[in-house]
């Protein structure tokens, strides 16, 4: 099945509009991971954030896909592509609002 595929694209909206299937979704993948999403404050955020790391749990610099980073210290960023390392620090979840600031300072 390809990305662009009508039949895909009608897959991944009945995900989206299912938010318990979709939820489950979610965890079923990362508990197959073995990545902890304990420190995360949602599972939208996990999955951004799962997406960013490579296989060996580095983040993937330079991929135009990765929407969101995170690092050991707490901090939260949106890469900005143009070629470089930039980053947009943020302090809010940009899906479930949460203060990311927070977190960082109880660690």
């Amino acid at each position: 099945m390809k990305w662009n595929d009508p039949e895909y694209n009608k897959y991944i909206d009945e995900i989206h509009e299912n938010i318990e299937f979709h939820e489950w979704t979610l965890k079923e993948k990362f508990r197959k991971n073995k990545f902890n999403t304990e420190s995360i404050c949602c599972l939208q955020m996990a999955d951004k954030i799962f997406d960013s790391l490579d296989k060996k749990r580095n983040i993937k610099y330079g991929d135009v896909d990765v929407v969101i980073n995170k690092w050991t210290d707490g901090t939260y960023g949106i890469p900005i592509h143009d070629g470089g390392t930039s980053i947009i620090e943020i302090n809010f979840c940009p899906w479930c609002g949460q203060n990311l600031t927070d977190k960082k300072a109880s660690r």
